[in-house]
């Protein structure tokens, strides 16, 4: 049983469709059928049903789903221990984090990590918080870096890095802009935020139901990372959440608080890895910088 043929039966389980698993793993749709075949032939059991929407497993494949992805990702640890140690301080950190921590945190560490570690290289993937815990998971990363939500899995262990500063914004000629200082009003306006699992969207919703409130009505949603949402803000009556810094930046020209701090629950930044998961020396000493650095300046994250 080849550890490959596992890797594309993990990727075609999780798309459901053997067309999304060849343009994520970029090989041909053949390569992954025969690939399927193999495994198959190997255990003698059939492992999905095809349909005209894509595949489903079967109960065996269910069966083979979790031992599959341990078996997966102890794979990766091993190849990642050995690289490690072949390269000894050089090698690659990868990281998934939403977009709004790289330029004012993460951008800061890696220019002086680099300083002591030339040879060290990083990948880093920009994704919504849940995004970034299942890159985690999966073994695509070797950290996640976000806002902790209320579902981070028992299996994630995390060092937490200050607060996320958050402000409620709209555009500064926002014709009820002056009436939008209480909760009971906010929760009648229309938001363009993130999907209800990130931690920008439970802050608010959270909030909102501590004073028996509905949840925010979303316009305007997004599931991916890399959003700015300044421009359709400045351009429109949504109202949006924001990090405090955003504002002194050129993307916050136009935009006027509404509430921050004094009405909002900041949520905690964490850096985040796998518990069991193999952490090169490389990687463990970022981790430590990383949290060192926010221990030096409080106000790094938000």
């Amino acid at each position: 049983m080849r550890i490959d043929d596992l890797r594309v039966f993990l990727l075609v389980a999780e798309h459901g469709s053997l067309h999304r698993a060849t343009e994520h793993l970029g090989q041909t749709q053949s390569a992954l059928s025969k690939a399927l075949a193999r495994l198959e032939a190997d255990t003698g059991m059939r492992l999905f049903e095809r349909t005209s929407r894509g595949v489903t497993l079967t109960p065996v494949g269910q069966s083979l789903l979790a031992r599959a992805r341990n078996v997966v990702l102890a794979a990766r640890d091993l190849e990642g221990e050995v690289e490690a140690q072949a390269a000894a301080r050089s090698g690659k950190i990868r990281l998934a984090a939403t977009p709004y921590l790289f330029s004012w945190l993460l951008s800061p560490v890696i220019a002086r990590f680099l300083t002591g570690r030339p040879l060290a290289t990083f990948s880093i993937e920009t994704r919504l918080s849940l995004g970034s815990i299942l890159a985690l998971q999966s073994g695509e990363v070797d950290f996640a870096c976000g806002g902790m939500t209320a579902d981070v899995p028992r299996d994630v262990s995390h060092v937490p890095l200050g607060p996320l500063r958050l402000q409620i914004v709209a555009r500064t000629g926002h014709p009820r802009l002056g009436a939008l200082g209480t909760l009971e009003n906010l929760a009648q306006e229309r938001w363009a935020l993130p999907q209800a699992s990130s931690s920008l969207y439970q802050v608010l919703a959270d909030q909102l139901a501590q004073w028996g409130l509905p949840p925010p009505v979303v316009a305007v949603e997004w599931t991916g990372a890399g959003i700015s949402i300044a421009e359709l803000l400045r351009s429109t009556d949504l109202l949006g959440l924001v990090p405090q810094r955003t504002l002194a930046q050129p993307e916050g020209r136009g935009l006027s608080v509404i509430a921050g701090q004094d009405v909002l629950r900041q949520p905690e930044v964490a850096l985040l890895w796998r518990t069991d998961g193999y952490l090169s020396p490389l990687c463990r000493e970022f981790r430590e910088a990383l949290a060192g650095f926010c221990a030096e300046d409080g106000t790094a994250v938000g």
